[in-house]
């Protein structure tokens, strides 16, 4: 202050309240400027189609990104041949990889559980099969149910046969099981896991025709095939995929097809409804499933492209490379399933299968 200048006024109340007045008002013009730029921002990203919530949004078409099928079998096996013969052509009309991962163990639980505790968006599914209706029947505490699940569609799969190696002395089922009555208990035959078409179909088998039998439990299907041709075992349900090459190659001996009908490649063995024992007859089957919370639309959309993979000259002929047999209505898998839940609880109920 130069001197001689008068001294400054003190600020009265009202000046310093319209000073704050001014500059709150200010602050809360910044703030209602920054708000209307990023709404401008949000809306201008939802129409053009760039922003986060168009990349999240709920109708994007399926599938988007990589699917997985899980197969809880061990590679190689029938199961896993035929669920990759169908994945290869979902991934060629889908335009995105289909990834089959294996995780076989605890008669099918472990893979079962890999999917049941997956997101339920369609990305992760289930290649199942009989043990997916009967685990929850025979376990103690069950894990899972067959409602965690919803069915899709079926695909080819190839029946069993009885097989014998080419050396042994029966060329019929009929005095396989004439020996086997001489002789409880010394025959040894396979199964591939409990719950399977092989267990379940050997075990009725036994029953009907009144054999006592060491049944040698397995894990899946091809290790079995190398202790049968060894002399290990006598007799075994064995895939029609597994069983052909080798009975073509002088190695193996078939004695009846499990099926309800004789197998174009081998019109002369009689079925086992034609030799006697119907009840012994378990079909195979596999279908593709989703947890029972996908959504609707995408469970219909895999459905119908299961039906057109089976309609594709190429797949069908791929399944008959391999003796598999495309049922005629893939998407009565549901229909199937209910009828398999009604033949195994009666038998689980009825206590037919010792083991089960």
């Amino acid at each position: 202050m130069s001197p001689g200048a008068p001294a400054p006024k003190p600020e009265t109340d009202v000046q310093r309240f319209c000073s704050t007045k001014e500059a709150a008002m200010e602050k809360i013009s910044k703030t209602r400027r920054k708000l209307l730029a990023l709404s401008a921002a949000g809306l201008f990203g939802a129409i053009s189609g760039i922003g986060p919530q168009a990349r999240a949004r709920p109708d994007t078409p399926y599938p988007s990104r990589a699917v997985k099928v899980v197969i809880p079998y061990l590679a190689g096996g029938p199961n896993d041949i035929t669920t990759r013969i169908l994945t290869q052509n979902l991934s060629a009309q889908w335009g995105t990889p289909v990834i089959v991962e294996n995780r076989p163990g605890a008669n099918g639980t472990i893979g079962t559980m890999a999917v049941k505790n997956a997101p339920p968006d369609g990305y992760t599914l289930l290649s199942g099969a009989t043990f997916l209706v009967l685990n929850p029947l025979i376990e103690p505490q069950p894990q899972f149910k067959i409602q965690d699940f919803v069915p899709i569609g079926s695909f080819g799969t190839p029946p069993n046969l009885i097989v014998v190696a080419n050396d042994s002395p029966w060329t019929s089922l009929e005095a396989l099981v004439a020996a086997g009555q001489a002789n409880p208990g010394s025959l040894r035959t396979p199964h591939a896991g409990i719950g399977s078409s092989v267990h379940l179909g050997i075990s009725l088998f036994l029953k009907t025709a009144n054999i006592q039998a060491l049944v040698v439990p397995y894990k899946g299907s091809p290790p079995y095939v190398i202790d049968l041709l060894g002399g290990r075992l006598d007799f075994a349900y064995l895939s029609a995929q597994l069983a052909l090459p080798q009975i073509q190659a002088g190695k193996l001996r078939a004695l009846a097809t499990v099926s309800d009908h004789r197998l174009a490649d081998l019109p002369a063995i009689r079925t086992l409804a034609e030799i006697g024992y119907p009840g012994g007859v378990v079909l195979p089957w596999s279908g593709l499933f989703a947890l029972a919370e996908v959504p609707g639309d995408i469970v219909d959309r895999i459905r119908r492209d299961i039906g057109k993979a089976l309609a594709d000259p190429t797949v069908a002929q791929q399944y008959r490379n391999i003796y598999a047999e495309i049922p005629a209505d893939p998407a009565a898998l549901p229909q199937l399933v209910s009828a398999e839940q009604q033949r195994w609880q009666k038998v689980v109920q009825d206590r037919l299968i010792d083991d089960l």
